[in-house]
């Protein structure tokens, strides 16, 4: 974990623009702070949780009520933004993107240390190739949104309020957290928000994993595609990281039966957390090559994992520090072409007002045209 630390307090990223240089000092700042205290935030957070039920929640304000407000432009988890209107290359025409949505799915850090309590109170999950969305099912219609609000799909399904003719009340709403491959059309769910207009957010990971377990399993036709149902849903399993399962799970591959999705990376959840916005250390990130480095050597792994380590890997602080610096230079390029073309079309924004847009950009992984699990 020092060398963690070091890395990326010794990396400096330059830009051309004196604001992009600051904001992203600011961001290396806070990764290294929480490289330092990971497991002690953890402890904080599920205190948090445990002294007070709804403290970890009231920035959240409530799923239900995000879904109920989509059309309006106030930011709950921030100050009010403006909305703006643009081409979408989803939809024809114009589509008005929702800023409530933004910073709603839960976001996981590099696990940089193996948890005290991991046998004990850990889950992993494979997490497949894709977009990470927020799924949300309500007036008849699916949508999908990626992880900072933007809209991806409109379809109908048959999730609860997913479909206007299947047994459909205005009532209705399923919102759900998954990862999205366009190419099969398939979503695979990885944690649920709410179900049949019930917030399900404040409901610790074994609750709403035993309810998405009970609730998607009796949906007929969900996981296959027909004229009711456009997309097929499949629930990630999640795997208690006891020292035999764990082993039991890193020696099965691939990971999923013929390869069908590809596996990403692995997630590894805290029994006992809510579901909370943006990013936590209740949830943690690895590749499945960096397993024995970060979890122990007395953890079995199948030797095809490890031959998936990059010829230049060396260890996880530096690659942590090279991905993200691939990360931020992706996003900047991007971040160039978009203000070209702004002023190729006349569409010109104040200074703070652009940066804050585009650093909110859905860039991806330098290595993918779509966003990774972890980002």
């Amino acid at each position: 974990m020092d060398d963690i630390i070091q890395k990326i307090a010794s990396t400096a990223i330059h830009f051309e623009d004196k604001d992009a240089s600051k904001t992203m000092f600011k961001d290396l700042y806070k990764n290294r702070e929480k490289s330092n205290n990971q497991e002690e935030r953890r402890k904080k957070m599920l205190e948090v949780q445990k002294c007070n039920r709804n403290a970890t929640t009231d920035t959240f304000r409530g799923i239900l009520d995000i879904v109920n407000s989509v059309d309006t432009t106030e930011d709950y988890f921030g100050s009010t933004t403006q909305t703006y209107y643009r081409p979408n290359i989803y939809v024809a025409g114009f589509v008005k993107a929702p800023s409530s949505y933004y910073n709603v799915l839960m976001i996981s850090e590099w696990m940089v240390e193996k948890p005290s309590d991991f046998a004990q109170n850990w889950y992993v999950v494979p997490c497949p190739k894709g977009s990470r969305v927020l799924i949300v099912a309500n007036n008849g219609r699916t949508k999908l949104y990626n992880k900072y609000g933007r809209f991806r799909l409109d379809t109908k399904t048959l999730l609860p309020g997913g479909h206007p003719n299947k047994g459909y009340q205005k009532t209705d709403c399923c919102v759900l957290d998954g990862f999205y491959d366009s190419l099969s059309n398939s979503v695979y769910i990885i944690d649920l928000l709410a179900w049949n207009n019930q917030a399900m957010t404040d409901g610790e990971t074994d609750f709403r994993h035993f309810w998405l377990q009970t609730q998607v399993f009796i949906i007929q036709g969900l996981n296959v595609l027909s004229k009711v149902n456009k997309l097929k849903f499949f629930l990630l399993p999640k795997v208690p990281c006891s020292r035999e399962e764990l082993n039991q799970f890193m020696m099965t591959y691939p990971a999923f039966e013929n390869y069908i999705p590809a596996l990403d990376g692995l997630l590894f959840y805290h029994k006992k957390t809510h579901y909370i916005s943006g990013q936590t250390p209740l949830v943690g990130w690895l590749y499945p090559f960096m397993v024995k480095e970060v979890l122990g050597h007395d953890i079995t792994v199948h030797e095809s994992y490890n031959l998936e380590r990059p010829e230049d890997y060396t260890n996880q602080a530096d690659y942590i520090v090279r991905f993200e610096e691939r990360k931020t230079r992706t996003k900047q390029s991007k971040l160039d072409r978009l203000r070209i073309t702004q002023m190729q079309i006349g569409d010109y924004e104040s200074g703070e007002t652009y940066y804050s847009r585009l650093y909110n950009m859905d860039v991806g992984d330098c290595n993918n045209e779509e966003p990774t699990s972890h980002e």
